[in-house]
């Protein structure tokens, strides 16, 4: 099987671009159909899909990211899933590293590259996460409103995806998990837009 591993913030272009790359680096190594499966950034640990995935992973399925990144919140957690799909038999491939991670790939230049990669991520997170804080104190300080406007729903922006999958007869459970949201927060925005979809 050829997974692709979706995780992202709540932007619908940030997934088209994921799953626009990693679409066009399938078909660029003739690795086949791929699966999807993505989840938010946000969503807590004890519940994230590529810990549900790497149950389902088998010896020979190529697991397609668009960075390193996208599998862990931190190095070491990093080190534990990729470990994991080691043991899985599974080949990660990750796009704008240009890197392939065979399983037996566990001598120390795989694992320095690895860690070298993904501390160059962590620390630009944390530097971006540093800007935002910034941003934020000062649209405070000149009495700005923060947040979503009132009776805006962060699935708005995502309309046209959710019109074309229902179209296609994509049930809501699988758009809610291709969008990283709850399958009640699909369901209730649904409901706001019935007199829309019934049209």
């Amino acid at each position: 099987m050829i997974y692709g591993y979706l995780r992202v913030s709540t932007g619908k272009q940030e997934l088209d671009n994921q799953r626009n790359a990693i679409l066009g680096y399938a078909n660029d190594h003739r690795l086949g159909n791929v699966e999807f499966i993505g989840e938010t950034i946000s969503t807590g640990k004890r519940n994230r899909e590529i810990y549900q995935l790497i149950n389902r992973l088998e010896q020979g399925d190529q697991l397609i990211i668009y960075e390193l990144s996208r599998l862990a919140r931190s190095m070491s957690e990093l080190e534990s899933i990729r470990v994991k799909i080691a043991e899985r038999g599974t080949t990660i491939h990750a796009i704008s590293q240009n890197l392939r991670i065979e399983p037996g790939g566990d001598d120390i230049t795989t694992k320095a590259l690895i860690f070298a990669l993904e501390l160059s991520a962590q620390i630009e997170r944390q530097m971006i996460s540093d800007r935002t804080k910034s941003a934020l104190q000062a649209r405070k300080a000149k009495g700005l409103t923060l947040g979503r406007p009132a009776g805006k729903s962060k699935l708005d922006e995502h309309r046209d995806t959710i019109i074309d999958y229902r179209s296609k007869g994509v049930n809501n459970s699988a758009i809610a998990k291709i969008l990283g949201c709850n399958r009640q927060t699909l369901t209730n925005w649904l409901n706001l837009h019935k007199e829309e979809f019934n049209a």
